[in-house]
């Protein structure tokens, strides 16, 4: 046999080891009870050792110190103006169900804050606490955990806890039904999630980003940021209510006239080039005339997003208007009427050659065929404006009268008029200038900043 495992010497060492291990193993369970957390309603209540006790036989007391009575743990502070004025309300209830219910204050405060206040209330009001209490509380916290005060947790005269609440079930008709066992269910407290926040330190918007799960359904924030390279420019409108009941507007590095355009639109009308009047002195910051738009945009693009209630997406835009009037208050937007040329798109019959034969939507262009399938012609028109002849120097409008869904397939190039109307003549439709009264989104200096700025 190898010595080196019988001599007594080369043993101890591993004897000493063992022993510790086992005497770990024996100390986990009991703090395993002692942090056996959360609870719920109907489980049995471990019998936790509670330290710290004042006004009791020893300092210390067990849960099942107090079997046989329904114990209502009355987690409380010295500070909170509504635990304070419990204090005669549970005397007088303690003293009506005299021998079945105990009310057992319970504060993470140090004895000498508890002693301090509980004198000057008697001296106040006459009131002094003659049952036993807990303070410098820990263990009951960690296994009752809550993020505010009053708190009370009702354990049954069997250990079972029955109820955790506010204090507006605090009642002798409760407490009653509780004592009869008639299963009465009492509305259970519910705190809000603890959260770090530090108002010197952080912004509030940059904490909402870390912690996006805590907005509300009434949240209401708009945002206005400088260019951010790599994202990209571009805008969700009018988007529907989200996940968290919200209502919300995003744009991406785009200029003050399309943020106005957009504003101003709400979602319904686009506001082309051809449809906005721009009347500022500082033109460079809504075109980048000569400079590249590399060079440009970060200088004079901006981020913008709304986010509000679904209760409020009908005013969603309004309020987006009213927050670039603020953002850009050297700028004043209006929409006006006014005269102006026009391409009206028109039938040049009766005959309808634009019915639809399809079941579903579908808009595209390669460069080369268009294709429109049950489509109205009045977001045909739209398509133009905004997309296909945006370069065009005058409005596009819908003046055909036609209310019914149209399928179109045309050989176009957008960018030739005369090859436009070539397309649309085999649908009898023409783009043809007229003069009109419009209405148009104008954007002059604000005439009141520039005298004062």
């Amino acid at each position: 046999m190898n010595s080196r495992f019988c001599s007594p010497g080369k043993l101890l060492p591993y004897l000493f080891y063992l022993l510790v291990s086992f005497i770990l193993m024996l100390c986990w369970r009991p703090v395993q009870a002692q942090q056996r957390v959360p609870l719920s309603i109907s489980d049995s209540v471990p019998d936790i050792t509670i330290q710290n006790v004042l006004n009791y036989k020893s300092s210390t007391a067990k849960i099942s110190d107090f079997r046989g009575k329904l114990l209502i743990l009355d987690f409380w502070a010295t500070w909170c103006k509504p635990c304070v004025m419990m204090i005669p309300k549970m005397d007088s209830l303690e003293k009506q169900f005299h021998g079945q219910v105990v009310f057992l204050p319970v504060s993470y405060q140090s004895k000498q804050e508890i002693s301090v206040f509980r004198e000057k209330l008697a001296k106040r009001t006459g009131q002094r606490i003659t049952g036993p209490e807990v303070v410098s509380d820990v263990n009951l916290k960690a296994l009752f955990p809550h993020s505010g005060v009053p708190h009370y947790v009702w354990i049954g005269p069997d250990g079972v806890l029955r109820a955790i609440t506010n204090l507006d079930e605090i009642r002798t008709e409760n407490i009653q039904a509780v004592l009869n066992g008639n299963g009465r269910t009492l509305a259970v407290k519910k705190d809000a999630k603890r959260l770090t926040y530090n108002r010197q330190q952080m912004a509030l918007s940059d904490f909402l980003v870390e912690n996006s799960d805590v907005l509300a359904a009434n949240t209401h924030r708009s945002v206005l940021t400088g260019y951010i390279a790599g994202i990209g420019g571009g805008g969700t409108l009018h988007k529907p209510v989200d996940s968290l009941d919200h209502w919300r507007v995003t744009f991406t590095n785009l200029n003050p006239q399309t943020l106005f355009a957009n504003a101003y639109g709400k979602g319904r009308r686009f506001f082309s080039s051809n449809t906005v009047s721009v009347e500022v002195k500082d033109s460079l910051s809504f075109f980048h005339m000569g400079q590249k738009a590399r060079d440009w945009m970060p200088l004079h693009c901006y981020c913008y997003e709304l986010i509000v209630p679904s209760s409020l997406a009908d005013s969603g835009y309004r309020i987006m208007q009213k927050d670039l009037n603020r953002l850009f208050p050297q700028y004043q937007a209006t929409l006006e009427i006014r005269q102006k040329k026009v391409l009206a798109l028109i039938r040049t019959s009766k005959i309808d050659k634009v019915k639809s034969a399809s079941d579903t939507y579908s808009d595209s262009y390669d460069g080369f065929t268009y294709k429109l399938r049950r489509g109205k012609l009045e977001h045909f028109v739209t398509g133009l404006n905004g997309m296909y002849m945006q370069s065009s120097p005058l409005e596009i409008v819908d003046q055909t009268g036609y209310e019914g869904y149209a399928d179109l397939d045309m050989e176009v190039k957008f960018s030739d008029l005369q090859n436009v109307n070539a397309a649309l003549s085999k649908y009898d439709l023409q783009l043809i200038e007229k003069s009109e009264s419009r209405e148009i989104l104008v954007i002059r200096d604000r005439i009141a900043y520039s005298t004062t700025n």
